[in-house]
């Protein structure tokens, strides 16, 4: 089951998101799913519609998890999604 301790072995795909604080201050509070995680992106689908972040830019990004809600810093998932899996954190 993902949680806050195994949240990197984990798809983001799916978990609802919201930017807590990012260095690009109009996308702090932005909320939605996230559908797509590229290498240095994701993509949150929002009412507005699908906005792309770079995760180096999201400092503060909030996971509503089925335990609970986490918190991890965007460029601590920089790098290939299927590639972190494997790296033990």
């Amino acid at each position: 089951m993902i949680s806050d301790k195994n949240i990197f072995a984990h798809e983001l795909v799916g978990l609802h998101a919201i930017i807590e604080d990012s260095l690009d201050r109009p996308l702090t509070g932005l909320s939605g799913t996230i559908v797509l995680e590229t290498k240095n992106m994701i993509s949150i689908k929002t009412t507005r519609g699908t906005k792309r972040i770079s995760k180096s830019v999201a400092r503060k990004i909030r996971l509503d998890l089925p335990s609970g809600s986490c918190f991890i810093d965007g460029s601590s998932l920089k790098g290939r999604p299927e590639d972190r899996v494997t790296l033990p954190h």
